[in-house]
């Protein structure tokens, strides 16, 4: 069973061609990351609350 860290890193090379660069996972985990997390998670709450979920 392969690690995370590889998984990851597979996962990383393959998406480089569609994306024109490699992601990184210290992207995931600084400020810019954790910023889109929140942004993202804002979007969801409103969708949801929208569909009449909460």
């Amino acid at each position: 069973m392969k690690s995370l860290g590889e998984v990851e890193e597979s996962l990383a090379e393959k998406a480089e061609p569609v994306l024109g660069f490699k992601p990184s996972s210290k992207l995931k985990r600084g400020p810019i990351g954790i910023l889109i997390y929140v942004v993202c998670g804002i979007i969801a709450l409103f969708s949801l609350r929208s569909a009449g979920v909460f």
